[in-house]
Order: C-alpha cells, then structure tokens, then sequence
C-alpha cells in the first residue's frame, strides 16, 4: 500500500508525529468488532427501548452500509452524496430508491449536512453497525405497521442512544478487553516504522480518547511484542495522553492530570509537560511545552471530524487520516482496470453518437431543414444498445466493490463526499500506519499535479 499526498508536506521539518489510538495506531478487526457493536445494540433497543423482539433476530449484514453514508432521519432514508452534498445513491430501509423515487425528495437540492436534526452522518467505522441496523429496522416498520415501530426519526435516535450506551457503560470495551486476540490485528510493520521514526529524532504522541486501563492494554498488545529497540510502549512514546476528551482537546482549555503508570493513579499537573502519561489537557499546553509550532507537528487519526477537521480550524498541525477501507478499495481499483478501460471506450462512442444526432437537430432549428427521421431513429438505436453495454460493464465494476453502494471514494465519476472531506482536511492518507515503512521518515510528500478541465 501506499501514502496518497493532498498537500506537500516536507517530513524533514516535522519533529513530533502524534496518533489517534484506536483504529489508527492499534488495528481492530473491523467486522469482528461490528459484529458485537451490532449485537449491543440490538439487545439495548429490546431491553431498555422495548423494540419488538423480532428486532433481535435481526442478522448483520457487512455490506449494508459503508463510511461516508448519511441518514436522512425523518424520511428513514440513506443517502451517498457526491463531494457537492448532493444525493448520487440511496436507499430507504433496504430497498434500492430508483431516480425518480430520489428526485421527487432530492432534485436540485444541496443537502445541509449542519442541520443535524434531520441528517446523520456515518462519519466512522464505529458508526456501520447502527446505519445497518437503522436500514434493517425501517425495512420492518415498513412491512409490519402492526408491530407499531416508532417513526423513522426516532429510530435513529434509539439507535444511537442504544450505541452511546454501549460505549459509555463499558460493554464494548469490555468485551475487547475479553478477547483481545479476537478483536484486535498485531502489525509488526507499524511498531518498525515508529522505531525507525523515533531513530529520526522524532517525537511520538499517542492522544486518545480511551481510559488508561483500556490504552495499556491496547499498546500492551500492539505494540510491546515488536519493539527492538525499546522495553515497552511507555518508553517509545514521549506522552501519552488518555481520555483526551477529542474534539475537545483541540478546542478547549481541560484539566491535565498526571497519571503513574504502575498504579494508574493521577494526580493534577501544572506547568511544563514532560514526557509521561497524562490524562485530559489540551493540544495548546502540549504544544506549547513541546516548543514547537503547528507546522512542525503531524497528526493520524481516523476520524475527519475528531481527529482532522478541528485541528485544521484551530491548531494549525500538519494532519494523516488512515483509512482501513483503503485496502479493499485499491484492490478493487486493480481488478476493475480492465473494465474502466472499456467504459472509457464505450462512453467516448456515446457522446461521438450524441454530438451527430446534436447535429441533425441543429440544422432543423437553425436553418429550418427537418433532420431525417430514418437517421435519427438510428442514432438513438445506436446510443441505446451503448447504453446498454455500459450498464453491464458498470453493475460488473460495482461488484469490485460494495454491492449496494460501489465504491467508498466515489459517487458515481464524482469524488464521494468522503473522498471531498479527504482531500480538504487530510494533508496525506494512507490504509494504516505500517504503510509509513516503504518511506524514509525524511521523505517530502508532493501532491501529484491535476488536471483542470481546461487542461
């Protein structure tokens, strides 16, 4: 795999490298991990929401639903937008909306992604198993009227209540810490690149939202069996900062607690930030310890919003977004090459087709000359039986990919509003953090050129 470049980034002149922890630093298995998020929250919207039992049997369908979604709440509708917010792709429940069912709500209209009373975003991994089961459940509601379902607005929000829940109580975290082995991916790669990032003079951060307990027993996991270098994690990491409490963490001023690693007791802290494991706190009092400006630090995360879009807006820090759909989606890129090829083909033929029946009407309206009706009926046989070829080739190409929506990066031939998010907040991106090791940490990251449409 590799690292894909937005913006030049110069990694000569960035002395620290921060990381999200979960699912940045420390790889999960994603389905495992969905599969049990799912369960949660089915048996939290039968036991403390009181939804029907047949809500129990409901069974996980991976496919169903992939980053970047949204969810528009009042209509129990799914939307794939294109990076313009507009509605490229949706489903209501688990039927497929054809065009005219999407233009009669969406035609024309920019979807306002701010108005968060009316739409979700399914903006992380951690958020699948609750669009999959906000589909599944509209699904129900729609053929059973009798089982008295709650509107489709509620159902979001029961859902969501349901996943907070699971989190905030400990029943997710608790069941990883059970099974660590079930639910989180060893990658020795990941621990030689910080090694070798470390050997560079550079600092490393971990800023995670994760309790101390969880975080070490994580780190203890990951990254403890590959060091050669290093004793343990601790020693690796110049801070460590749990419970950080992100977005916040970039936005406001919280209290910084030290915390000694052998007891996991805290104790308040103030003044310079040595390295260490702290608790809370904020980006300005590390950076300001550190001495460094915003330009001179890297940051990963996995979530556009908590990790890359609010340092962006207030810290100025150089950011990475690692995206573990990346794997499948290059590989699906491989496979669909031929295809594409043949596409591109296809559709150059269609339009050379369009431009001549444009022709025959031109002549009618601009120098009054009826067009052939012989001719034209023939055009439009022409570009149908294209059409048709390139129908095929597309549904063979979206099976490359997921599906129901195809591809996560794209919406249709436009960048999916992901992808737009990508490109606008994440200086480069990457599958995981091991990607970094087929690069001197010394690399200078230079966006290729694009083309305009002018070009």
């Amino acid at each position: 795999m590799g690292i894909y470049v937005n913006r030049t980034l110069n990694m000569k002149q960035i002395s620290a490298i921060g990381f999200d922890m979960d699912y940045t630093l420390v790889r999960y298995d994603s389905e495992a991990f969905e599969v049990m998020t799912y369960r949660e929250i089915k048996k939290k919207l039968c036991e403390v929401k009181s939804y029907p039992k047949v809500v129990d049997d409901l069974k996980f369908q991976i496919n169903l639903a992939i980053r970047g979604l949204v969810i528009d709440k009042p209509h129990g509708n799914i939307l794939k937008l294109s990076s313009y917010s507009k509605v490229k792709h949706a489903f209501h429940g688990l039927s497929d909306m054809d065009f005219k069912s999407q233009q009669k709500i969406y035609q024309g209209l920019t979807i306002d992604l701010n108005d968060s009373d009316r739409f979700a975003i399914v903006d992380t991994t951690f958020s699948i198993a609750y669009c999959i089961l906000y589909m599944q459940i509209v699904d129900l509601k729609d053929k059973h009227p009798e089982l008295n379902f709650p509107d489709y607005k509620t159902i979001e929000e029961n859902l969501l209540e349901a996943l907070d829940m699971s989190h905030r109580d400990g029943t997710l975290k608790g069941e990883v810490k059970k099974s660590v082995k079930k639910y989180i991916v060893q990658d020795a790669e990941s621990v030689r690149a910080l090694e070798r990032f470390k050997k560079h003079g550079k600092k490393l951060w971990v800023i995670t939202n994760s309790d101390f307990e969880y975080t070490k027993l994580l780190l203890d996991y990951a990254i403890n069996p590959f060091l050669k270098e290093h004793k343990t994690w601790a020693e690796l990491f110049n801070i460590v900062v749990t419970a950080s409490n992100k977005p916040k963490f970039f936005t406001d001023k919280l209290p910084l607690l030290k915390v000694d690693p052998k007891s996991g007791l805290m104790r308040n802290h103030h003044g310079q930030i040595e390295d260490g494991i702290y608790q809370g706190g904020c980006a300005q009092t590390i950076q300001k310890s550190s001495g460094l400006s915003g330009e001179q630090i890297l940051y990963l995360g996995d979530h556009i919003y908590g990790d890359v879009l609010q340092i962006k807006k207030t810290c100025n820090w150089r950011t990475a977004l690692v995206i573990d759909e990346l794997i499948h989606e290059t590989q699906a890129n491989e496979k669909s090459e031929a295809l594409n090829l043949e596409i591109n083909v296809l559709m150059k033929q269609k339009i050379d087709l369009e431009q001549k029946l444009d022709e025959l009407f031109d002549k009618e309206f601009e120098k009054g000359k009826k067009p052939d009706k012989t001719k034209v009926q023939e055009h439009f046989q022409q570009i149908e039986k294209v059409d048709k070829k390139i129908g095929k080739l597309i549904r063979a190409h979206t099976q490359n990919f997921n599906m129901y929506w195809g591809e996560t990066m794209r919406a249709g031939v436009e960048p999916s509003r992901l992808a737009g998010q990508i490109e606008k907040y994440a200086c480069i991106y990457m599958s995981k953090v091991s990607d970094f090791i087929d690069y001197s940490p010394r690399t200078y990251f230079r966006p290729k050129k694009k083309m305009l449409p002018h070009e």
